[in-house]
């Protein structure tokens, strides 16, 4: 079993963060009748949406039964919705809510939310619709004005690290080989972007790499850029010096590498040393903090240079995907010569 699978939160108790959204589900959940019916819970992925619709279902039905779980990116027909509206209409047997949660329901059709309008506006029998959506921007106005909406935020690093820490620990307490760096988990929370799944995923490859967690294995594990060649590059084109941008550029195109993933990284790259330029501290970058050496020599007078070298890779980044000419495009853009 994946560790995402395997530490999914099973209570409210156990939930990172999204304490205001919790504290007022709690509430709904311990009233004896339920005025409102119908949930929809809005938020980047992997921060919970889902798994706390599923404990909503727990807790409704004193833990008996599960809920009906639909993904309506697969299910986004009126027809699929005409099925759903078939099943909210009879009463449940053995629990006392019939519990529908609907996953990534930005995909439903117009006809479909067509058909789910009577039924939410009616609530039949003993039906609760819980929605769970990354675009709300998506679903029609008539639909929010019948559901009651829910906004997560994005999971701390504090909250995904301290995650991560407890799964590792828990996973030795079994019996688990696992030895970690602290700052290693770190590093894969920032690479979860605030997503509490993507980054237990992440944790998981690291482990099938290697039971030693530490910053220079994740770099393998993870496929993470070589920052070496990032900081060759960026002061190859800091001090103008043609031919080692050249060098760099050549290197990366004949070593098979994805040539456009790679300069897209390096846009990424440029604009965390601009953070660290303004914030002097690189545990606010995505950069690991063993180059602490080398993104200090970038100071204030660096800050232009990298803004403007960031607006030049925006648009050469345009061109590669557009184009044959890799290397060429590459040096055009990047070389002294060719630059105001």
């Amino acid at each position: 079993m994946n560790l995402a699978t395997k530490y999914r939160p099973k209570s409210f108790d156990d939930i990172t963060e999204q304490a205001a959204v919790i504290d007022i589900v709690k509430n709904i959940c311990s009233q004896p009748t339920l005025t409102n019916r119908n949930f929809l819970f809005v938020g980047a992925a992997g921060i919970g949406k889902t798994t706390i619709a599923r404990v909503i279902g727990n807790i409704l039905n004193d833990g008996k039964g599960e809920p009906i779980e639909l993904d309506a990116a697969s299910n986004s027909g009126v027809e699929d919705m005409r099925n759903i509206v078939v099943q909210a209409q009879q009463y449940p047997v053995g629990t006392k809510w019939k519990v529908f949660i609907l996953d990534e329901v930005h995909a439903l059709s117009k006809a479909a939310w067509q058909a789910a309008l009577k039924v939410l506006e009616e609530s039949p029998a003993k039906s609760v619709f819980i929605f769970c959506t990354t675009n709300p921007e998506k679903i029609p106005e008539t639909i929010l004005s019948r559901v009651q909406t829910f906004r997560l935020s994005k999971i701390s690093l504090d909250g995904i690290t301290n995650r991560l820490k407890y799964i590792c620990d828990s996973e030795i307490a079994e019996g688990k080989d696992i030895h970690y760096d602290e700052n290693a988990l770190r590093y894969i929370a920032k690479l979860g972007k605030g997503g509490m799944r993507a980054s237990i995923q992440l944790l998981d490859r690291a482990l099938a790499y290697s039971s030693e967690i530490t910053l220079e294995n994740l770099s393998v594990a993870l496929d993470l850029p070589n920052y070496d060649d990032y900081f060759v590059l960026l002061n190859g084109v800091a001090k103008k010096d043609d031919a080692a941008v050249i060098g760099v550029i050549n290197d990366i195109y004949d070593s098979g590498t994805n040539f456009i993933r790679w300069f897209e990284g390096f846009h990424s790259f440029v604009c965390q040393i601009v953070k660290y330029i303004f914030l002097q501290d690189i545990n606010k970058t995505m950069i690991p903090a063993y180059y602490q050496d080398k993104i200090s020599k970038y100071g204030s007078a660096h800050a232009t240079l990298c803004l403007r070298l960031a607006n030049v890779l925006i648009k050469m980044n345009h061109e590669l995907k557009t184009t044959n000419y890799l290397q060429e495009v590459a040096i055009t853009y990047l070389c002294n010569s060719k630059r105001k």
